[in-house]
């Protein structure tokens, strides 16, 4: 089988929120990912529904998941993950917390197509740039839920994906790679690691102080074969940033 996966940190209701959806949603409508993952994800008032429920309204049959992760004065923030294969399970678990910071979590799906199952995990870890030996306790949480969602479900096929705040020579990142799991960076070898940035301080909603940075990732194991990846919503032609992060975009194959 062959897939599509999306995933960006939405970058909650900053700055023309609804206009941002719109270009969002117009692009989504177009590619038509089967599988989306957003971070920083809020409800448009208290309690209310995620600014997600906006999005891939072409495509109404997608299971929506909604995890609600922190609380930023009073708004609420998340994750979210967009399936459009069917889901057979689905969970999410909370993560050690660093100080001045909140709730952070895991989102596990499990997802089926004929007889194969997969997993795709989604996360957003620490902020802080200090914070890493925080980011590494949280890997840890990370990959023991993987593990054990991965035994009970009986499939080492696993993809995680998220804003990991961390570079990728960083000890959160490497604490990834190296674990028993398998996991690897799928854009380790990328033109675009390169050339292109996750976080871009050029970007139309960059802070005045940002740098350039790598901090989002898409981590699989080797029963999936990279068909094409690439970032997305990263300005081009058309300035078409629709956060203060880009989006990373894959095709997978699992065979079987």
């Amino acid at each position: 089988m062959t897939f599509s996966l999306f995933s960006l940190n939405l970058w909650n209701l900053n700055q023309d929120v609804g206009d941002r959806m719109r270009r969002l949603d117009t692009y989504l409508s177009n590619s038509k990912p089967d599988v989306a993952c957003f971070q920083e994800v809020s409800p448009l008032e208290l309690g209310g529904r995620p600014q997600t429920d906006l999005l891939c309204k072409q495509t109404p049959q997608m299971t929506r998941c909604y995890s609600a992760q922190t609380l930023w004065d009073d708004r609420e923030e998340g994750l979210v993950t967009l399936c459009g294969l069917p889901l057979i399970a689905f969970d999410s678990f909370k993560l050690p917390r660093a100080p001045g910071d909140g709730q952070r979590q895991l989102q596990i799906s499990v997802l089926k197509y004929r007889r194969q199952k997969f997993i795709i995990a989604n996360t957003h870890l620490a902020f802080r740039e200090n914070q890493d030996n925080v980011r590494v306790a949280q890997v840890e949480t990370i990959l023991r839920y993987l593990s054990s969602a991965a035994a009970h479900h009986g499939t080492d096929a696993l993809i995680l994906v998220g804003d990991f705040n961390a570079t990728p020579q960083s000890p959160p990142v490497s604490k990834v790679l190296k674990d028993q799991l398998g996991l690897r960076d799928i854009f380790a070898k990328a033109e675009s690691r390169r050339t292109q940035f996750t976080y871009p301080a050029e970007g139309t909603y960059a802070e005045a102080e940002a740098t350039n940075r790598w901090i989002d990732y898409i981590f699989a194991t080797d029963h999936f074969d990279v068909k094409s990846l690439g970032l997305s919503l990263n300005g081009g032609r058309t300035g078409d940033y629709v956060s203060d992060h880009v989006a990373l975009e894959a095709i997978f194959h699992l065979a079987g």
